[in-house]
């Protein structure tokens, strides 16, 4: 099966910034109707506009979807401005990067809330009219959640440990919905990236003190992700690993689990050793 998204109305949550800024163009080169998210007002209303003047049909709804006014007041002027859904993409997230040891229960929180409890809530509340995508629309076609979730939520990454919680109660939600929205006709894809170049790192980071090093500077485009992104809802791909990393990882834990875990374990040893030798 191939998805034609063109005329279609594509829900984008994180849409201000990285993926889902860059998704949000893709998408629009592919004649989607676009409904953008985020908390940022002014840089989400800065994209619509360009998207706008494109000749995309865009409209900005700001939003924090922690909260159950904004998801519920979200899903409400969508289905005003578009008259219904048909894609909804569950882009938006945070990170923690610092030892499980030395965090707190404030930043487990947030990072489960935006992670995991927010895409969870605002799925909930799209389910039905998702289905009456699939039921009003024509034949083959189906409706579809796409989230983007991390090669994180595939194998534990030492220092990330909120996060990679996060990300693994979003994949085994992922599963789990693929096989419960069957019978409503909708699809559910799980794009797994690997570590992403933020546009704004500290934005992006609740605390930036890892014990390992990982180059956040080198590492994968939000270009890239959003590519796979697109693939995976046009080739209508279950579950995608992106980026050369991302795959190694997600081939390696099932080939070779045990020298991944010595790799990642290898990786504290030497921080600590440098810290040693420094300290």
């Amino acid at each position: 099966m191939r998805r034609d998204v063109r005329g279609r109305v594509v829900l984008v949550t994180g849409a201000s910034r990285g993926i889902g800024r860059r998704l949000a163009g893709k998408l629009a080169k592919l004649g989607a109707r676009l409904a953008l998210t985020a908390r940022s007002a002014d840089d989400l209303a800065k994209l619509a506009g360009d998207l706008r003047a494109d000749g995309t049909d865009v409209e900005a709804f700001p939003a924090d979807l922690t909260d159950l006014a904004d998801r519920e007041r979200l899903v409400a002027s969508v289905i005003e401005r578009f008259g219904g859904l048909d894609v909804l993409v569950n882009c938006a997230g945070v990170c923690s990067f610092g030892e499980f040891s030395t965090s707190s229960e404030a930043i487990a929180r947030r990072v489960l809330e935006v992670n995991f409890f927010a895409p969870v809530e605002l799925t909930r509340l799209w389910q039905p009219h998702l289905t009456r995508s699939y039921e009003g629309g024509p034949a083959g076609w189906r409706p579809a959640v796409v989230n983007v979730a991390s090669i994180c939520g595939r194998w534990g990454i030492p220092s990330m440990s909120e996060h990679c919680a996060s990300k693994h109660a979003f994949v085994g939600l992922t599963e789990a919905l693929r096989g419960e929205f069957e019978r409503f006709g909708i699809d559910v894809l799980l794009v797994l990236p690997g570590l992403v170049r933020s546009d704004d790192l500290n934005r992006h980071l609740l605390r930036n003190e890892g014990k390992i090093y990982l180059d956040f500077e080198g590492a994968q485009p939000s270009d890239e992700v959003a590519d796979g992104v697109v693939r995976s809802l046009i080739r209508n791909k279950s579950e995608a690993a992106v980026g050369w990393v991302s795959w190694g990882v997600w081939w390696s834990r099932r080939l070779f689990p045990r020298a991944v875990r010595f790799f990642m374990q290898r990786k504290v040893w030497k921080y600590a050793e440098r810290e040693r030798s420094t300290g």
